[in-house]
């Protein structure tokens, strides 16, 4: 009974899924975002799948192999590291102009957002020095963009540069460049503050790899079985 209720929450997950990539072609990703991924009928349908799917596997005696457990649990974890971003991280855009400082950003409700570079609150801000576009030869096709922004938490000043496929972290603020202004002069950059989360969701992944790897060299396997023949 166990089994297939977890199946069955599985398959509702996947269709779900499923089904927010086709909305998304149709009505854009903020769209799905608040009404697929993150609203509270997923998370809790996510939860109630991992809870089950944990006593499913204990029942199973999965934990009695570490190596399958820790395959196993690193999905948990990742799923535990999603959940964390969901619920304590920070997301949103921030446009900058050349030399016009500014503390706070956009979130992704449209609410104003300060930046929390350290524990002091005077003169935290984030400005644009300068802004570069290249071209391909004969287009107006951007190769690349990039930009040079300095950062200041109250008591030091650091520069930093950002570009189409680099991004700029600093106190586990992570700044992307998603476009520019017509003028060259301002650029709109993605925001995105999660130090737990992401952690979590590394963890998550580094289990899964190793584990995997591991699993390969365990004895008595059906892999070891036919490697031996």
């Amino acid at each position: 009974m166990l089994r297939q209720t977890v199946f069955s929450l599985s398959g509702l997950l996947i269709s779900l899924l499923v089904l927010a990539t086709v909305v998304e072609a149709f009505s854009g990703t903020d769209f799905v975002k608040k009404y697929f991924y993150t609203s509270p009928f997923t998370i809790c349908l996510w939860l109630l799948t991992v809870i089950l799917s944990v006593v499913y596997l204990f029942r199973q005696g999965v934990y009695k192999n570490l190596i399958t457990f820790l395959l196993h649990f690193s999905f948990v974890v990742i799923l535990a590291g999603s959940l964390v971003t969901h619920l304590f991280g920070k997301q949103g855009t921030i446009h900058l102009r050349i030399d016009e400082p500014q503390n706070e950003f956009v979130d992704d409700e449209g609410r104003p957002a300060f930046f929390e570079f350290s524990k002091n609150a005077k003169n935290q801000y984030i400005k644009l020095l300068d802004f570069q576009v290249e071209y391909y030869d004969g287009t107006l096709s951007p190769k690349d963009f990039a930009s040079t922004i300095e950062v200041s938490n109250g008591e030091e000043v650091v520069q930093g540069q950002t570009a189409m496929n680099r991004v700029f972290s600093y106190k586990n603020y992570r700044f992307c460049q998603q476009s520019y202004d017509e003028d060259e002069r301002g650029v709109t950059f993605s925001v995105n503050h999660d130090p737990y989360g992401i952690a979590l969701t590394y963890c998550g992944y580094f289990l899964l790899f190793f584990s995997f790897v591991t699993f390969f060299f365990q004895k008595n396997t059906r892999f070891r079985q036919l490697y031996k023949r």
